[in-house]
């Protein structure tokens, strides 16, 4: 069995006759990229709606804990009464913090709900419109395209590929402004708190920020390797139960097997 590093640079499988080609990398991300923001762009009133409900998920978010710091408060000074004899814990009042907290969890939940059902629509409205118009291009295309990519892999294209893009359509939007508003929160919050102690994080944050920078630029190759090798064992499983009894004739079915296990350990 070829060992891992030979899968790094994965050739595409021609047809009859055909050579072997290098995996395709996008040739203009700028232009993928502008071309994605011109789907998005027919939904810019549910992309305002989806910005405003995740804002004021993260506002209530962000309130909450300074409000129950309170509770903590009220409770610490109720024991000190109780120990010098000159009072105790006022549980009412206690009592009355923790239902704030609770409807400021409960408004955050409900935006967060309202934010997440918006940006889904979104979302799978855009790739039912990729899909759409994929599904006319690939009737255009010349048979010379489908000779050189297996089934799977023009499969793949229609289906993983454009789910891929739904959810992580869905999640970045969602999880962009949510860390931007969490972050402008939770400066805030921390200023009004202890200066000190806010220095002391924003000093740390660029060495965060590095470890995840370095984190996302080397996972970046594993997870392209791994859309490939999901299409070739698509088209794998494709070629195989389509040519089943060429299979059984000539007695194949273990090679068969051997050839998935090993894509299928790759990816």
């Amino acid at each position: 069995m070829a060992d891992n590093n030979s899968y790094k640079q994965t050739p595409r499988r021609r047809g009859p006759g055909g050579g072997m080609a290098p995996a395709e990398k996008a040739k203009n991300f700028k232009g993928s990229i502008s071309k994605l923001m011109q789907y998005i762009g027919r939904y810019k009133i549910a992309i305002l709606a989806v910005m405003i409900m995740a804002a004021a998920s993260t506002v209530f978010t962000v309130i909450g804990p300074k409000v129950l710091g309170k509770a903590t408060t009220g409770l610490s000074e109720g024991l000190m009464k109780k120990i010098t004899g000159t009072g105790g814990i006022d549980f009412s009042y206690i009592g009355r913090i923790l239902i704030i907290v609770l409807c400021l969890y409960a408004c955050s939940a409900i935006f967060s709900f309202i934010q997440g059902w918006i940006m889904t629509g979104v979302s799978q409205k855009v790739c039912y419109r990729l899909r759409k118009e994929i599904s006319e291009k690939i009737n255009r295309m010349p048979m010379k395209y489908f000779e050189s990519r297996t089934y799977g892999e023009v499969l793949s294209r229609i289906t993983n590929d454009v789910d891929t893009l739904g959810m992580g359509l869905n999640q970045s939007i969602t999880t962009i402004i949510t860390s931007v508003a969490t972050m402008i929160g939770v400066l805030v919050m921390m200023l009004s708190i202890s200066p000190l102690m806010t220095i002391i994080a924003i000093v740390i944050l660029p060495i965060s920020v590095g470890l995840v920078s370095f984190v996302v630029k080397k996972s970046q190759s594993y997870f392209k390797t791994q859309q490939e090798y999901l299409g070739h064992i698509n088209g794998q499983i494709e070629e195989t139960y389509g040519g089943h009894m060429v299979v059984k004739s000539f007695n194949k079915e273990k090679d068969m097997v051997d050839t998935f296990d090993k894509t299928n350990a790759v990816l």
